[in-house]
């Protein structure tokens, strides 16, 4: 099994407040690494969580929300945005227009569009394998890859 998360979910992992909502979402990716669940993330996630815990680090709050992402490099990895990537990305985008599916502003980078790509990728190099990505925005993800809840994935 593999798991792609997405920035909602890398958040929640990465989130320097503990609550227990955080602390289940993190137990729930300790459980499946320790049963052998290939979890990773993208880089593009990296940025979009990254660039807002820096803002709140210099805006004086805990900066302890940037360590916890950089610690969770250690567990996951992090696709990396390639040309194959965007080029795929590009192409799932046209396609949503063109079938009436918007996934954002004509003229905003989308992330979403760009992990659903990296998730098309994944299916090509590892066929036959269970690939979900893990989101908090189930029905927007789902309409271009296979995509649930974090805490609904099981192995």
């Amino acid at each position: 099994m593999i798991v792609l998360i997405d920035s909602g979910v890398l958040g929640k992992l990465c989130n320097p407040n503990s609550s227990t909502e955080v602390e289940v979402a993190r137990e729930h990716l300790y459980t499946l690494l320790a049963r052998g669940v290939y979890v990773l993330s993208s880089q593009i996630c990296d940025y979009e969580v990254r660039r807002s815990l820096v803002l709140n680090s210099l805006r004086g709050l805990s900066s302890e929300g940037i360590n916890n992402l950089n610690k969770l490099a250690e567990f996951i990895d992090f696709l990396p945005i390639s040309e194959k990537v965007l080029k795929e990305a590009a192409n799932l985008w046209a396609e949503a227009r063109i079938k009436g599916i918007p996934t954002a502003d004509n003229k905003s980078l989308d992330a979403d569009v760009i992990i659903c790509a990296q998730y098309k990728l994944l299916e090509q190099e590892y066929p036959g394998r269970y690939i979900v990505i893990a989101t908090t925005n189930v029905k927007h993800i789902s309409k271009f890859a296979k995509a649930k809840k974090w805490q609904e994935i099981e192995f």
